[in-house]
């Protein structure tokens, strides 16, 4: 192994150990979150005890979340630093189309339970847990589009893992199918707009959400068609 190797390695190692103590801290924060959602919950009543239930779902979702990348990411797993370049394409890539058949579900999970705070705020009657509700839902359509587009903290370093002629096409075909569902969505969005204003910005979020699903999907499962033809 070559000395360049080795730093790589180091370096690789340091970003695992941050993005793994950060993983804990948001499973103790989600920990927190979900518990006293539920502790309000129990002592409240209407709208108050759902604005409690949203942040003990939202909790809940951190936690899992979090756990899922800790365990991906804990220290005692040493397999990475001795894994082949090939391996190690297989390796990001599939993970890579992991998170893009899931991120598109939690957005329309949290688009479900956001609906109701985005309504609220609507309506001029919104609370900060309204405003988080209805706003992780356009987060997680923008994570999915940015995985399928290869952005990311650490795009720069795995490029040469994650970018080869496959995944150029992927990309191109799955934004070849969001795009058009986003101008269809936005259009219809403007339609409601000149009609009803408050129907359109109830719209908005659906639109994102269907429109970053699109690219995530789209390129996961072309990915899927790829390996079975492969």
């Amino acid at each position: 192994m070559t000395a360049m190797d080795e730093r790589n390695l180091d370096r690789e190692g340091r970003a695992r150990r941050r993005k793994f103590v950060g993983a804990v801290v948001s499973i103790a924060g989600g920990g927190v979150l979900a518990g006293l959602g539920f502790a309000f919950a129990q002592a409240r009543s209407g709208d108050a005890a759902t604005q409690a239930g949203i942040m003990a779902g939202i909790g809940i979702g951190l936690m899992i979340g979090a756990a899922i990348m800790a365990w991906k990411l804990r220290p005692w797993d040493r397999r990475w630093r001795t894994e082949s370049l090939a391996s190690r394409r297989e390796r990001l890539q599939s993970n890579r189309t992991q998170r893009l058949w899931v991120l598109p579900f939690i957005s329309a999970l949290f688009l479900v339970q956001g609906t109701r705070g985005l309504n609220e705020i609507v309506n001029g009657a919104g609370s900060w847990s309204d405003y988080v509700s209805a706003s992780l839902p356009v987060v997680y359509a923008w994570v999915a589009a940015a995985a399928a587009m290869g952005w990311g903290p650490r795009a720069a370093t795995e490029r040469r893992f994650m970018e080869d002629e496959l995944t150029l096409v992927l990309r191109a075909r799955a934004i070849a199918l969001a795009f058009p569902v986003l101008m269809a969505g936005v259009t219809v969005a403007l339609g409601l707009a000149l009609w009803r204003p408050p129907l359109a910005i109830l719209a908005l979020p659906f639109v994102l959400t269907a429109a970053g699903a699109t690219a995530g999907i789209r390129f996961a499962w072309l990915d899927r068609e790829a390996g079975q033809d492969g």
